[in-house]
Formats: C-alpha cells, sequence, structure tokens
C-alpha cells in the first residue's frame, strides 16, 4: 500500500516538472560538476575584483534544485545569492535540500523565490549564471542585454548567447562541456 503512495508521489513530481517544462520551454536538468566548479570559479575570481560597497549578486536564473546556489553561497559566503525557479517541484526541493545543507554550511547567504523570469528586475545583479537550452535562448539573451546594468557578468552552461560576444569559453570535464563567459557592455 505504501509503495503506491510512493509511486504516486513520484508520479505527480514528474508531472509537474513535465508541465513547467512544457510551460517555460525549459526543462529541469542539473549542471554537471565539473561545469558547477568551473562557474563557481570564475564568480569567485570576479568577487575578488569587485568593491565591498555592496554584496556581490548572483543570480542562479533557472535554479532547479538548487544545488549550485547553494554551492555558490558555499564558496562565496559574503555574496548575496538568490536562485530563481518558477517550477513549483523543483523550488520546494531547492528549499528542502537548503534545510539540509543548513545543518551542516551556512546558507544565510542564499535565498530562492519562485518567480517568472521575463517580469523579475535584474538592476541589482552583478553576475548572472544560466543553464538553459535553445527554445528560449534569443528571448534570454535580449531579455539579459535590455535589463542587466553595464559590466554585469553572464556565465552560461553549454548556451551560446545570440547577439553576445563571448569574453572566454572554457572546455571542462570528461564530457568536453562549454562553460561561455560574457558580460554586459
Amino acid at each position: 500500500m505504501v509503495l503506491w503512495y510512493v509511486i504516486g508521489f513520484i508520479l505527480v513530481l514528474i508531472a509537474s516538472c513535465e508541465f513547467y517544462a512544457l510551460k517555460t520551454g525549459v526543462p529541469t536538468v542539473t549542471s554537471n560538476p565539473s561545469a558547477r566548479r568551473k562557474m563557481i570559479e570564475l564568480l569567485k575570481e570576479e568577487a575578488a575584483l569587485r568593491t565591498r560597497e555592496r554584496p556581490f549578486t548572483i543570480l542562479d536564473l533557472g535554479s532547479g534544485t538548487g544545488k549550485l546556489a547553494l554551492e555558490i553561497g558555499r564558496a562565496l559566503p559574503s555574496a548575496r545569492v538568490v536562485g530563481l525557479e518558477i517550477s513549483l517541484v523543483p523550488y520546494l526541493l531547492s528549499l528542502l535540500r537548503q534545510r539540509i545543507w543548513g545543518l551542516f554550511w551556512a546558507t544565510a547567504n542564499v535565498a530562492y523565490k519562485r518567480e517568472d523570469f521575463w517580469p523579475y528586475d535584474l538592476s541589482g545583479v552583478d553576475a548572472v549564471v544560466i543553464f538553459i537550452n535553445g527554445n528560449i535562448r534569443e528571448r534570454m539573451a535580449a531579455k539579459l542585454k535590455a535589463a542587466l546594468p553595464s559590466g554585469a557578468l553572464v556565465i552560461s552552461n553549454e548556451t551560446h548567447l545570440p547577439d553576445w560576444t563571448p569574453l572566454a569559453t572554457h572546455t571542462v570535464g570528461l564530457l568536453k562541456l562549454k562553460v561561455v563567459v560574457y558580460r554586459q557592455a
């Protein structure tokens, strides 16, 4: 009997993720560990160049289950990290993950928001990390170009942004994944 509840719960989770994947055009996919490490390394380098007037603000756009945002928060404890996710199940899993991580590491500098990206205000964001597919790439590139402040860093996992010129492209891991770095003009 309990097994059927577990199976039903898992099916509801999958259906919810698929619903939001159809709605947004972006599936829930976790970044590869080697790509996450490189993204964090690049963010650390950027944070070291910043003045301390205000916290270095990093947006994990489409944060999924929240692992990358927590890893960034742990690596950069003086930064402010926001995980933005519209899909309900990954968002709830990120909150659960944050509670569990909070037992071992401080996560007070990481906040998750269940919001749609398109109306989200990017004016106070210093860096964005993204892992999106080609379905919304053009629209995403245009939104970032129009809304990010000058000098903001964009670090993309496997996504080339149209009308953006990469500063650098890093190949990482056994799978030869690409981490692409951009800067807002």
